[in-house]
């Protein structure tokens, strides 16, 4: 008797141990994800730094060129050759913007996966329901197994769990 609880007792510290397994695989699949997303934030933000730079040195260069031009005031000047980097930093900002949406949408999708993968694995009762049901049925545990997409020794755990308890 004690053999056999012993024996029930391996049998779930295993299919927690798969289940575990699995979740680590997909959690670190998501923030290799997240790291991607990351790293062009951060290329976009250098981007954006570089163009600041050479704002400041063309602003410096046209105050050069103001002093020896008198035609224009110092404010027209500025503004039309500011002009095409305003636009640039425009558009890099609707970019920045956008791909933040774009992630914080991405986090929110993992997180309320991540929380189905917790609670699938907790209260994974459907998948048990159907094993059993498919094995009434008279089907054998491989069978089940490729019908569900699940682990032959994960179905064969339920139907030992299901004898166990009937």
């Amino acid at each position: 008797m004690i053999a056999g609880l012993a024996g029930v007792m391996l049998i779930i510290v295993l299919y927690i141990a798969v289940k575990d397994r699995e979740t680590s695989r997909k959690l670190a699949m998501m923030e290799a994800g997240i790291d991607g997303m990351n790293q062009e934030i951060f290329k976009l933000s250098k981007e954006i730094d570089r163009m600041k730079k050479e704002l400041r040195e063309e602003l410096m260069r046209m105050e050069l060129e103001q002093r020896h031009e008198g035609g224009e005031t110092s404010e027209q000047v500025i503004n039309r050759k500011l002009q095409p980097f305003v636009l640039q930093v425009q558009h890099l900002q609707e970019q920045i913007d956008a791909i933040h949406a774009e992630l914080q949408e991405r986090v929110e999708k993992l997180d309320g996966k991540v929380r189905q993968v917790a609670f699938a694995a907790e209260h994974s009762a459907p998948d048990e329901q159907k094993i059993l049901q498919l094995h009434a049925q008279g089907l054998d545990s491989e069978t089940i197994a490729k019908q569900l997409r699940l682990g032959k020794g994960e179905v064969e755990l339920v139907l030992k769990f299901s004898k166990i308890h009937a």
